[in-house]
């Protein structure tokens, strides 16, 4: 989660305008054939907080790369993991490994869309287990015509992973990794890329919906919400 700055919050870009566009729409049911959309779970972060690998640890009855996998499934032709680890057999999904060692989401969002062949790709962390079919039907819908959409929300934050993006900055992702500039936040700067505001306006939305797990006490938080207890 990242904080955009240089934009006002109405809507309108106030730097890159001819690059970058703040969207709010009416929620409607996206038209997109999931024949055009490879989906992505990012499941290879080191969980150094965490002090375990999150995408394996089980909450309320399933893994949490699972929920990931199941939210995107509905709008893909197929549903891949990118990670190192091979133990994602249990998912029935392929696994794709990084090009190199560093674990930078970048790292793993360039390979992955290098071995895609879908022009249309949804990138999805494993540790967002609130993310819903709707949030994900909404931003495809939005994507049409953008290299990469990605919701923003509360103060203007940006979540990078967690949105659409096309096989197209493929080269722009491996220059930025060739530089060692690995910000995703800089790296979406240099394309045509949509920021879709995501608020109380839509029927969707949820003051948790971007919730992330990173610590024990996040991962405690989230089972007690989905459990139906309020979220801290």
């Amino acid at each position: 989660m990242q904080t955009v700055e240089g934009f006002s919050g109405d809507n309108t870009a106030t730097d890159h305008p001819d690059r970058t566009y703040f969207l709010h729409l009416k929620y409607d049911k996206c038209k997109m054939n999931p024949n055009q959309v490879t989906g992505i779970v990012l499941a290879g972060g080191r969980s150094s907080r965490m002090g375990e690998d999150k995408s394996l640890m089980m909450l309320n009855g399933k893994t949490m790369v699972e929920y990931a996998i199941d939210a995107l499934k509905p709008f893909c032709n197929r549903v891949i993991v990118s990670s190192n680890q091979l133990v994602y057999d249990f998912t029935g999904c392929q696994v794709w490994q990084d090009e190199g060692e560093n674990q930078a989401p970048i790292v793993g969002i360039y390979s992955s869309l290098k071995q895609s062949n879908t022009e249309f790709n949804f990138i999805l962390s494993c540790d967002m287990p609130l993310i819903g079919n709707k949030l994900i039907d909404y931003l495809l819908e939005c994507s049409l015509d953008f290299e990469i959409t990605v919701p923003i929300h509360d103060n203007m934050m940006i979540e990078p992973l967690c949105g659409v993006y096309k096989k197209s900055v493929t080269g722009i992702l491996k220059q930025s990794i060739d530089e060692h500039q690995l910000s995703l936040k800089e790296c979406i700067n240099k394309t045509i890329h949509r920021f879709v505001e995501i608020d109380k306006q839509l029927t969707f939305f949820a003051p948790n919906l971007f919730k992330n797990i990173n610590t024990p006490t996040d991962f405690e938080d989230i089972s007690l919400y989905l459990s139906g207890e309020n979220l801290s």
